[in-house]
């Protein structure tokens, strides 16, 4: 399984198509994803505006759900035009999360690559 994260900008020409891309950027970037994920594949965002699917699954209320539905028309064309889906991904601290996903890359099921590391007096 491929996975991508996007950083700020997009290695679209030097990628093969990825099965999943996690985006947290957002905006253009968003839509740029669905230019690398393959077919069947899924963009996840993190950052961003959520869609009528995130409203409808956190209970709000139908005019919320329509205005996310039509905030998120151009995210909605270019997962159908990618055959990919797409998934807003709300994001909150959860110790348990956290210890499952060390664990994954511990015993080498999840693999992390770093394209470059920065001094912490940098950031």
């Amino acid at each position: 399984m491929n996975i991508i994260c996007i950083s700020i900008v997009l290695i679209r020409r030097r990628c093969p198509p990825v099965d999943y891309v996690f985006d947290a950027i957002g905006k253009e970037t968003l839509l740029q994803s669905f230019e690398v994920v393959k077919p069947g594949g899924k963009v996840v965002l993190v950052a961003g505006l959520p869609d009528a699917k995130f409203a409808k699954a956190y209970g709000l209320n139908l005019i919320w759900q329509g205005l996310f539905k039509l905030a998120s028309h151009k995210i909605t064309l270019a997962s159908h035009k990618a055959y990919a889906g797409y998934e807003f991904l709300f994001m909150r601290p959860d110790g348990l999360q956290l210890q499952r996903l060390a664990e994954l890359v511990v015993t080498g099921r999840l693999q992390v690559k770093v394209a470059k590391e920065y001094p912490f007096e940098e950031i």
